[in-house]
């Protein structure tokens, strides 16, 4: 389940089915040197989130 301020946008906007994955270093292997090391100093991470709109 997914929390914090994403979770209360979504919900606002009447989404459902709301699931988040899990985080993942997105940028190791970045091709460049300079975000892989911005990327490590400040603990980047993403991860991907589902959700439905009913219509």
């Amino acid at each position: 389940m997914l929390h914090g301020e994403h979770a209360r946008l979504l919900v606002q906007r009447a989404y459902t089915d709301i699931t988040q994955g899990e985080l993942v270093d997105t940028y190791a292997r970045s091709a460049f040197e300079d975000t892989r090391r911005k990327a490590a100093k400040f603990g980047a991470m993403g991860s991907t989130i589902r959700a439905t709109k009913p219509r």
